[in-house]
């Protein structure tokens, strides 16, 4: 009798025993598959990181090749340079997380959040560096062109991603938004190799206007910034209320134009009064009425 209850009860552990282990047996083997699994998902994993860092490095290659041929200046290269290679790992990462089991759709909503967000908060200063780009790439103007843009002229001195610096004639400097200057109408004076000058002068109308039209066209041959090989003239630009208003069209290198301007001003009026033709200038006469005492 006794040795009958021992048996069942060592047939009840042994089968505890067996229950025991085939339990773990199923988790050892759920874990070595998951193992297994995790291995080829990092493995995987790996070769995408490499297999994206080199597309990001050929990437990153065209691009400078693009800005070399553009002539891009170098910090705004390397600027952009930066913003791509950090993109580009952004995206590797998220492609990695997706593999390995990760969930991205949180993290991309964030990501997008955070960005629209980063964007309004910096709205005029992306507008800027837009502009900036397009400026470098586009070169409507190079540094050492003089423009007018806003009812502002002078010499580009500086172009930034986000100001392009000018420096007037009389030696101010001034830092236009390159979200402004992208979107404005430019005048570049200084990237044709002439420019022609046009200088009015007025004479009265009681003056011989074949005169003084010869005697402008005499000063404007003397000038030595004259391109003569183009078409120099003077004209009758119109009649004005109280003077006929000649006009001196003279065409010199872009680089003389200021000098050939300043020597057409001085020399014609210096020409005219040697030959006593009147330069009439805006007068107003006062009338006095003085009434009779009539007391």
């Amino acid at each position: 009798m006794f040795d009958v209850l021992a048996q069942t009860a060592v047939e009840g552990q042994l089968d505890e025993i067996n229950q025991k282990v085939g339990k773990l047996t199923e988790l050892t083997d759920g874990l070595m598959d998951r193992l297994i699994a995790f291995g080829i998902d990092l493995l995987i994993a790996v070769l995408i990181f490499a297999a994206g860092k080199l597309i990001l490095k050929m990437i990153k290659k065209l691009i400078r090749n693009i800005f070399t041929k553009s002539g891009v200046d170098l910090g705004v290269a390397k600027f952009i340079d930066s913003i791509v290679n950090v993109l580009g790992y952004i995206i590797i990462f998220i492609i990695i997380c997706g593999q390995i089991g990760i969930q991205t759709t949180s993290f991309i909503t964030l990501l997008g959040t955070a960005g629209v967000s980063v964007g309004l908060a910096l709205q005029g200063s992306l507008s800027n560096f837009a502009g900036g780009i397009l400026i470098l790439v586009g070169k409507p103007f190079v540094v050492g062109d003089y423009i007018i843009a806003e009812n502002v002229e002078g010499t580009v001195k500086k172009i930034d991603i986000i100001y392009t610096t000018l420096t007037t004639v009389d030696n101010r400097t001034v830092k236009f938004p390159n979200g402004t200057l992208s979107n404005s109408i430019v005048i570049n004076s200084t990237n044709q190799g002439k420019r022609r000058v046009d200088v009015p002068v007025g004479i009265g109308y009681q003056e011989d206007v074949a005169k003084a039209k010869k005697i402008a066209e005499s000063v404007m041959k003397s000038c030595p910034m004259i391109l003569p090989d183009e078409e120099n003239a003077v004209v009758v630009r119109e009649l004005g209320e109280s003077s006929v208003n000649l006009e001196i069209r003279m065409w010199s290198a872009t680089k003389d134009y200021f000098d050939a301007k300043f020597y057409l001003n001085e020399k014609v009026k210096e020409a005219f009064d040697q030959n006593q033709i009147d330069i009439p200038y805006r007068q107003v006469d006062v009338h006095l009425v003085q009434e009779e005492n009539k007391s």
